[in-house]
């Protein structure tokens, strides 16, 4: 298209002229937007709003710490993660009051030590697995993981293992340890003195070096020995049984400097 300011001569546009050493300035022209810079920019721009689970409508702010706090670190004491989340005790005990009462946890001691036990409500306002079993398990199945937690802090122990059958019997131990060099350890986690006797013969004729009874705390622990000791159980199978509390599995694993 002919512009009335350019100069013709026979037909042809005289270009004006300009020295050799000066560059002409090229028009800046805004570059063409495509459909992937306009997602890019529209994701950019706008505010990325987290999603909340319905489940955690109306909870307090503090227990929506907490709750994320036992989904982080399940085996942590009440302790611990009070000093971890650095708020004051009564905003804290508040908290867990509220928390049980809406069924996302409940307490439970080994010891002098308070647990949190996640119920399964827990992880599914996270959107997270439960590795925990339901029902009347569920605290025994915290304990079986806590267990397994705290052995492989081990390094003495090359694999830590939960729920292993045993033998041809369909009898299943709550936990097992392997040494290395090759040597087998069997757990059991002993909440009550119920099925003691029976958790003891499981292991009759079986190539475990120790079977070890894992106590809530340390009057369960007698009580569990005096029961194996008076339960005619046969000799070479009372020699491998041994017993301990939590607390002690937990003070072997701090003296190791690993948990």
């Amino acid at each position: 298209m002919k512009n009335e300011n350019d100069i013709y001569v026979c037909g042809f546009p005289i270009v004006k002229f300009h020295p050799l050493t000066e560059i002409p300035k090229r028009p800046v022209t805004p570059p063409v937007k495509t459909v992937n810079d306009i997602k890019i920019a529209d994701v950019n721009t706008t505010p990325v709003q987290e999603a909340l689970h319905s489940i955690l409508s109306g909870t307090s702010e503090v227990l929506k710490k907490l709750l994320w706090d036992i989904l982080c670190y399940p085996f942590s004491s009440v302790s611990v993660r009070m000093k971890r989340l650095g708020i004051s005790g009564r905003a804290f005990e508040n908290a867990v009051l509220e928390g049980c009462e809406k069924k996302f946890f409940f307490r439970s001691s080994a010891g002098s030590t308070v647990n949190l036990i996640p119920e399964k409500k827990c992880f599914i306002a996270s959107n997270m697995d439960d590795p925990f079993d339901s029902g009347g398990l569920r605290e025994h199945s915290y304990y079986e993981h806590c267990c397994a937690f705290l052995n492989k802090k081990n390094p003495s122990y090359k694999t830590v293992q939960i729920k292993v059958k045993i033998g041809n019997s369909g009898a299943v131990a709550d936990g097992v340890t392997i040494r290395h060099d090759g040597t087998r350890e069997a757990w059991e986690v002993t909440l009550n003195t119920t099925n003691i006797l029976a958790n003891a013969c499981k292991y009759e004729k079986t190539d475990f070096s120790k079977i070890i009874f894992l106590c809530r705390n340390y009057q369960l622990r007698e009580a569990v020995k005096a029961c194996c000791r008076e339960g005619g159980l046969n000799s070479d199978l009372l020699a491998k049984l041994e017993y301990i509390q939590f607390s002690t599995l937990l003070q072997r694993q701090r003296k190791l400097y690993r948990y």
